[in-house]
């Protein structure tokens, strides 16, 4: 099959989901509600095409002046005036009345200027009220004539209209979608009170595309950005990644713990330090990423918990000095504030920092914060978890990912609310133990795959200036071990019978 020639839009992001671009002479209608970026992403194909492709174009006005036209679009760094001085780009600024008469004429004045210029894109804004979009005969015969019209010259077109959706649908029905080559739906969508907007690819005659609601932005500077929906496929090597590799092993730089991880995480892994507020999970992950960076590893933290100054305060505490190895180049600390993460965003974020820093261990923290924010009754949690363990296994990183479970005493689950234990490599479970009238710190390594596991919990310490260590099995005198205990990880720990303490005799001394 020969291979079609497409026009790359040159809009960051849409030409993923549509595969290398849009098939040259299609006729694109963009459908949106007043505010939706219907104007911007019209003006922007043709400015792509002018400034990046050399295919010079046509944008077409009816209602918008040239000169405020101008002025917006520098907003984006786009230079329209420039390139019409260049005879790179032709502002038509005219009626619906005029335009419609133009079209039906064999020496249009509209499509000679076209010609003149040499344009292959033409962008005319405000298409609906030019054909009469009530669909009538009339309207499709209307339309029929423009699309006719553009296609002798040879023009990949897109076509604004203006439209309101309700529950995902189209009110009314548009003569023009059924004879537009492609159709694309902008929409504005109220979630919670915050406005999010969003991309979809109808219909692409053609060529394949990614189906389903894509997140777009309109960001100052630079113009569209489209971010693929998280649960969209990706590259094979991607949904096929895996941690394979069976030999290396990422220590974790905690005293005590690599011992009983058989050495440390494999490569492409994924874990789960769970247990309530207080219990060291960031510490563990401080000294993680600082093991990374005394290995000449690069080592990358995702916070949605904590800012970055916080976190380097915390780092100090316990002798890590976090700001010198960010200044190295060893590790990189990034805070996104939870409170309106657009999953789709956020996830081509973590995919740029990755590609980019290429990090060999990542912590992300929390997962409780994300399931706070995304919730965690739905699929998209679920969803943007399975894309990131994928990116991480694609990657070969080994990832941990703090989780904070909310039962003080005990737990009823692992993973609490959170459905992912299926997903997850490892699961280290942290918890406080009352023992008379004190708190002391427990581990238990819950799951490891593809490792023997000691199901034990050990007591750990998180000394000031030093960070946390797992303590040996076995105590010093006046103070009663782990190993006295069972149900540690139960609400209510219970001495061992006497018989069965190995040497330690009822007030907790050892015996000679």
């Amino acid at each position: 099959m020969p291979q079609a020639d497409l026009v790359r839009t040159g809009i960051a992001g849409l030409d993923e989901i549509l595969p290398g671009g849009i098939p040259r002479g299609n006729v694109i209608l963009v459908e949106g509600t007043i505010g939706a970026g219907k104007t911007t992403l019209g003006v922007e194909f043709v400015y792509r095409g002018a400034s990046q492709f050399d295919e010079p174009g046509i944008i077409v006005l009816f209602e918008v002046s040239p000169h405020k036209l101008f002025r917006d679009a520098l907003g984006f760094g786009w230079d329209l005036e420039k390139l019409e001085k260049q005879d790179r780009l032709k502002i038509v600024f005219t009626t619906r009345d005029v335009l419609r008469q133009e079209l039906q004429q064999a020496d249009s004045v509209l499509l000679g200027e076209a010609s003149k210029i040499g344009a292959r894109r033409i962008f005319i804004d405000g298409v609906a009220r030019l054909v009469g979009g009530n669909g009538t005969p009339e309207t499709r015969s209307a339309f029929h004539v423009l699309t006719e019209g553009l296609q002798r010259e040879n023009l990949t077109a897109v076509l604004a209209v203006e439209a309101s959706f309700n529950d995902g649908n189209v009110n009314g029905t548009f003569a023009e979608e059924s004879i537009a080559d492609t159709v694309i739906r902008l929409k504005m969508e109220d979630t919670q009170r915050a406005i999010s907007r969003s991309i979809e690819v109808v219909k692409s005659r053609g060529q394949d595309f990614q189906m389903g609601r894509h997140t777009f932005r309109i960001v100052d500077g630079q113009g569209v950005q489209v971010y693929r929906r998280v649960q969209a496929p990706r590259k094979a090597s991607r949904d096929r990644a895996a941690a394979f590799d069976p030999d290396t092993r990422v220590p974790t730089g905690i005293p005590g713990l690599d011992e009983l991880l058989n050495g440390g995480y494999f490569l492409g892994s994924t874990t789960v330090v769970a247990g309530i507020s207080g219990v060291g999970k960031s510490v563990m992950a401080l000294q993680y990423l600082s093991e990374s960076a005394r290995r000449g590893e690069r080592g990358l933290m995702l916070s949605l918990d904590e800012q970055v100054p916080q976190i380097l305060r915390n780092a100090a505490s316990i002798g890590i000095q976090l700001e010198e190895l960010i200044k190295n180049g060893l590790v990189h600390v990034e805070y996104e504030p939870p409170q309106e993460i657009e999953v789709d965003v956020h996830f081509h974020h973590i995919e740029r920092l990755v590609h980019e820093f290429k990090p060999k261990r990542v912590v992300i923290d929390s997962l409780s914060t994300y399931g706070s924010t995304l919730g965690t009754g739905g699929r998209i949690f679920r969803d943007f978890f399975h894309a990131l363990v994928a990116l991480m296994k694609e990657e070969q990183i080994a990832a941990v990912y703090n989780h904070e479970n909310p039962e003080m005493l005990g737990m009823a689950s692992m993973m609490g609310e959170f459905a992912l234990s299926s997903l997850v490599d490892n699961i280290i479970l942290m918890n406080w133990v009352e023992l008379g009238d004190a708190f002391r710190l427990g581990l238990t390594i819950a799951k490891m795959r593809a490792n023997p596991v000691d199901r034990v919990t050990h007591e750990c310490e998180i000394v000031n200036g030093q960070g946390l260590r797992v303590l040996p099995r076995t105590l010093p005198a006046a103070k009663r071990p782990f190993s006295s205990y069972a149900g540690l990880v139960s609400r209510a720990p219970t001495r061992r019978p006497r018989e069965r303490e190995e040497g330690v005799s009822a007030d907790g001394d050892r015996m000679e």
